[in-house]
């Protein structure tokens, strides 16, 4: 996403379009069967002409997750940025500018391993039930 564009429901179609689409049209029909569409509740996600047009993609009843408000925990992502962050500020490390920044984030990006991402990908069954058994009247199924 360039610099200074905000986030519109237009925009993150846009980009589901241009960029999602084209690679999950050249997965396998196994495999698009199998995969099911995450995104959390951010206006640009939750907005009518986003849901319209996944639905239009082909993303629609059970290829969406319905996402609980107030659901970090369930977004894998949110643990590995937690994780990248721990390393890219070891040591209390600051950053003079956006591209040293940058810099430190794909660095840092190369190092973590596979099976980090494994682990925190394979856990998200267990928090499912874990959030359904807590907070199930959140869930619309």
């Amino acid at each position: 996403v360039p610099e200074d564009v905000k986030m519109t429901s237009e925009k993150y179609v846009e980009l589901l379009t241009d960029h999602f689409l084209p690679w999950y049209k050249k997965k396998n029909r196994a495999f698009r069967n199998k995969i099911i569409f995450m995104h959390d509740n951010a206006p640009s996600h939750a907005a009518r002409n986003t849901s319209a047009s996944l639905a239009a993609m082909g993303i629609k009843g059970g290829k969406l997750m319905v996402w609980p408000p107030s659901s970090p925990d369930l977004n894998p992502i949110e643990n590995l940025w937690s994780i990248l962050k721990r390393k890219i500020y070891e040591g209390g490390r600051q950053f003079t500018s956006k591209q040293q920044l940058w810099e430190a984030i794909l660095t840092n990006c190369k190092e973590i391993q596979a099976e980090t991402v494994q682990k925190l990908t394979s856990s998200m069954d267990a928090r499912i039930v874990k959030l359904l058994s807590n907070k199930g009247s959140y869930v619309k199924m």
